[in-house]
């Protein structure tokens, strides 16, 4: 049954539990963090996930986690993520380099010193000659291959219109990733979302039967799992039977709406949806060009809260408006990345491509802090779904629950006019 609206820990016994993952580059550690609290759940009430879906980092994370070549997949994850950051390039941490100055400097260079080091990094690793060994090689340096030389002599094909490689992360999937488990029919359901470029449709790529005949089972591998995160112009496209794809976040990088059909299939079992958002929509008041860079990739990426409140919502009606002896429940718990209310440090504008060891071992403390009190101590919006469909929020500093009063009062105002002009 549907948990009730008194806080208490949301249960996870006898429900289809499904795992969705956005796209966000080295943002994607959050979920790192993440699913190792949700797995540690699961193990507590003797479940497991049933369904990962992902989009570009969400594709990668979700990959491992449904074929993990070895132990468990929080495990299998962390050891990916190793190899990602692995080595350490530049050799040393600029932010901690930085952080460990006087007060005294650090103040001396104005309220935008803080990105200093940052630039440094991103600096680094974009020249980087070589690449980063385990995740991308790099045709920045090679004027035969940096596009922006090779497009003045000749057409250049598909695979050929992006600053870096991806072969080197083929060969981290495939060591990493039992692709047999992950396409076994018993096996854990799989869906990786990509954006189709001859017509930007969105495109899921799924190892089961899908409710969609568009998106028919196939035998996933790691060109997939590349397909996903095809990002323009860093990462070039990638072919698979015959279509060019990019990266699924260019089309929708909130995968819940899109799968909705396969996530209300199941008629016999209360499913619950946890869905993983890297992309904070909210913020102070801009006030640098980086900001405002960061900013709008954080409301294109983020998620639209309509869509994820019509899925409970339509739920909600569908049942009432079939009644049945023992109506099944829908429960969506949507975990958030999101900084601090008052962050007065001026935000980097690639900070999704800041995989520094720094930025990692915070983020995926907060992943896992979220997601552990998210199931502990579930926030339910009130004014969407009913006793059947629930929505939980939570994000890492509260942010949320302002908008989210507005839309309960929005949603009353809506049905007091509606009864009165049903009345009249």
């Amino acid at each position: 049954m549907v948990n009730n609206e008194n806080h208490e820990a949301i249960s996870l016994t006898g429900k289809r539990v499904v795992l969705l993952l956005q796209g966000g580059g080295a943002l994607g550690v959050y979920q790192v963090g993440a699913y190792a609290a949700l797995e540690r759940a699961c193990n507590e009430e003797h479940t497991k996930v049933d369904w990962v879906g992902g989009i570009s980092i969400g594709a990668v994370n979700a990959a491992v986690i449904a074929g993990p070549k070895c132990g468990s997949a929080s495990t299998e994850l962390k050891k990916v993520w190793d190899k990602i950051l692995s080595p350490d390039y530049p050799p040393y941490d600029y932010q901690l380099l930085w952080r460990s100055l006087p007060r005294v400097l650090r103040d001396a260079c104005g309220w935008l010193g803080e990105l200093g080091p940052k630039y440094a990094e991103w600096a680094w690793r974009a020249f980087n000659p070589a690449g980063q060994t385990h995740f991308f090689t790099s045709r920045i340096m090679n004027p035969l291959e940096n596009p922006w030389c090779t497009e003045w002599f000749s057409p250049q094909s598909p695979h050929q219109l992006a600053f870096y490689d991806t072969g080197p992360l083929r060969k981290t999937l495939n060591t990493h990733i039992n692709w047999d488990a992950v396409n076994q029919p018993a096996g854990l359901w799989l869906s990786l979302g990509a954006a189709r470029v001859r017509d930007g449709e969105v495109v899921f790529f799924n190892s089961f039967d899908s409710k969609n005949p568009r998106w028919p089972r196939r035998t996933i591998s790691a060109d997939h799992v590349l397909a996903s995160g095809a990002l323009p112009p860093g990462f070039s496209e990638i072919q698979i039977d015959g279509d060019w794809y990019w990266d699924g976040g260019v089309s929708t990088n909130t995968p819940i709406e899109a799968l909705a059909e396969d996530l209300t299939a199941d008629t016999t079992t209360d499913t619950i949806v946890f869905l993983v958002d890297l992309w904070d929509r909210k913020g102070p008041i801009l006030r640098s060009l980086d900001e405002a860079i960061w900013r709008q990739k954080s409301i294109e990426y983020g998620s639209r809260k309509e869509a994820v409140v019509r899925v409970v919502n339509e739920h909600q009606l569908k049942v009432e408006a079939k009644p049945v002896v023992r109506p099944t429940c829908r429960e969506v718990c949507q975990v958030m990345f999101e900084r601090p209310r008052h962050d007065s440090q001026p935000q980097f504008s690639l900070a999704d491509a800041d995989f520094s060891r720094t930025n990692y071992d915070e983020i995926l403390t907060l992943g896992y802090r979220d997601m552990k009190s998210a199931i502990e101590h579930p926030d339910r919006v009130l004014g969407v779904g009913g006793k059947y469909a629930i929505l939980y929020l939570h994000g890492t500093h509260g942010k949320h629950r302002d908008t989210d009063i507005d839309y309960a009062t929005t949603q009353r105002r809506e049905r007091v006019a509606g009864n009165r002009g049903a009345a009249a």
